[in-house]
């Protein structure tokens, strides 16, 4: 899944809606160049206002850019729940499906949207996810899928209350190392069949 860049078109916002323009073209420019290539006044000129008129709205770049990472928190939280959905039914073998879908559109979103998801994980969204992790809806589908493994079996009860870390730092430093270049992203499949068989405690 790859996010909509489109750019905003100057004249194509009305009163009231110039916090959403400005959004989304900020994002568009983050996706295409990363966020340390983006600027207040490219934003400004872009939707076509002066940039003073960003700061009624956003009092920095920082401020900008850190709420574009909850968007894309958002986007791609949606996306798993798609990608989940697509493994219906209570059985066991639909429950290791979810939790392999939940890895893999984790790594298909950082991949198709390489620069959106390392503005997630930087600096000006890190504060908001270690905060809001309780209410963060990717976090939620992952808790979700190890309590329906648990349930079924497939998690060590004591393995349980480090699962969620355990499984996040791993598919999310995959998912960083395959960005770089550094593994090939053939290695999903791999870290997965490691995972469910640490969690299951095979010995």
């Amino acid at each position: 899944m790859s996010l909509t860049v489109e750019r905003a078109e100057k004249p194509g916002y009305h009163h009231g809606d110039l916090q959403s323009a400005l959004l989304i073209e900020a994002k568009r420019l983050v996706a295409i160049n990363g966020a340390d290539h983006v600027s207040m006044r490219e934003v400004a000129s872009n939707v076509g206002v002066s940039p003073s008129a960003v700061y009624h709205h956003f009092p920095d770049k920082d401020s900008l850019l850190g709420e574009v990472g909850k968007l894309v928190f958002d986007e791609m939280a949606t996306f798993q729940e798609a990608e989940m959905a697509k493994f219906s039914g209570k059985s066991l073998a639909q429950a290791r499906k979810r939790f392999r879908a939940c890895g893999y559109s984790y790594v298909e979103f950082a991949r198709n949207n390489a620069n959106l998801f390392r503005l997630c994980f930087g600096p000006l969204c890190v504060g908001d996810h270690e905060s809001e992790k309780n209410d963060n809806r990717a976090w939620k589908l992952l808790v979700t899928t190890l309590d329906e493994m648990t349930a079924l079996g497939q998690v060590q009860p004591k393995i349980r209350p480090m699962a969620e870390i355990l499984a996040w730092t791993s598919i999310h430093g995959m998912s960083m190392l395959i960005l770089d270049g550094l593994l090939p992203v053939e290695v999903v499949d791999v870290l997965l069949d490691s995972l469910e068989l640490t969690l299951k405690g095979v010995k």
